[in-house]
């Protein structure tokens, strides 16, 4: 979930939403499960998808390592920016 907020850019625009404490937290609980399983740390530029595109289904089957957020955005056309 986003958290909500009202503050604006100096030109008026909304500014950019930042992710919940939680849906950080299990983006960070996907990474530390995908590595447990590789038994490997990820580099920096690996990221965690999720298949199914629900952040909170962190079942192993369910995540995969793609490298670069270039990658990433090709899954999720438009969801990055």
């Amino acid at each position: 979930m986003i958290a909500a907020h009202t503050s604006r850019n100096k030109d008026g625009t909304p500014r950019k939403l930042r992710q919940s404490t939680n849906e950080r937290a299990q983006r960070r609980q996907a990474r530390m499960i995908k590595e447990q399983q590789l038994g490997k740390k990820l580099s920096t530029k690996e990221l965690v998808h999720h298949r199914d595109g629900r952040t909170p289904n962190n079942s192993p089957r369910n995540l995969k390592v793609v490298r670069g957020q270039r990658v990433h955005e090709k899954i999720h056309p438009g969801a990055h920016n």
